[in-house]
């Protein structure tokens, strides 16, 4: 028995060393294995991640830019939309504007006031709207509502100082006040037309009506003549 005990040891210590070794390198290979799949594994995973966040990143930049697609279509829309309305507007403004330098010329003067009135009531910042003024006054004018003639014409020289009608209105407003009896505001009024638009086409008809006024006395341009 003692014999059998001592045979086994021995046994078991000449094997040891040879099973432990082998045990071993097999263990670290297995682990060495095991961790290079981890590590690929994860750099797998790494590599889906960056995809996805990249095709994140995309789709966003894709909304993002369908979103501004819609918006600019519907912007779009609500500009051609208002230059459509605005287009109508200018349309119906002319077309009331013209009807009612029509009636002024063919001395339909009742219908022409009513109808710039219109106009200047509808359309107040019309292109146009200056223009109306001058002529509404230059019917009631025709009329002879000399003061209402007179009220429409200062307001338009009021508003309207650069105006191409401006010389135009200030010799038709001198024919108001002599119509009213009020002759020094007319000569006043000529005198002035002859001094800042001696050019002017006007200015000869201002002559001709201040030397109607004022037969007596000579006229500024006729005293540069003398001198």
């Amino acid at each position: 028995m003692r014999r059998f005990f001592l045979i086994f040891s021995l046994t078991v210590f000449v094997c040891q060393p040879a099973f432990s070794g082998i045990n071993t390198d097999k263990v670290i290979m297995d682990h060495n294995k095991k961790i290079k799949r981890l590590v690929r594994a994860n750099k797998a995973l790494k590599g889906q991640i960056e995809q996805l966040s990249q095709q994140q990143l995309e789709s966003g930049q894709k909304i993002t830019e369908l979103f501004n697609l819609m918006e600019y279509k519907k912007s779009s829309a609500v500009v051609e939309k208002t230059m459509l309305r605005v287009r109508e507007h200018n349309k119906k403004a002319k077309k009331i504007y013209t009807n009612a330098r029509s009636l002024l010329v063919t001395d339909q003067y009742e219908q022409a006031v009513s109808l710039f009135k219109q106009f200047l009531d509808i359309y107040p910042d019309s292109n146009h709207a200056s223009d109306a003024h001058y002529w509404l006054a230059k019917t009631y004018l025709a009329q002879g509502r000399y003061s209402l003639a007179k009220n429409t014409f200062i307001a338009f020289q009021q508003n309207s100082p650069l105006h191409h009608k401006y010389a135009n209105s200030l010799f038709e407003l001198a024919r108001v006040y002599v119509e009213l009896k009020q002759t020094d505001k007319a000569k006043d009024l000529l005198n002035g037309v002859l001094d800042k638009f001696p050019s002017h086409r006007v200015a000869s008809r201002a002559q001709q009506l201040l030397g109607k006024i004022a037969p007596n006395k000579l006229i500024k341009s006729e005293i540069g003549q003398l001198n």
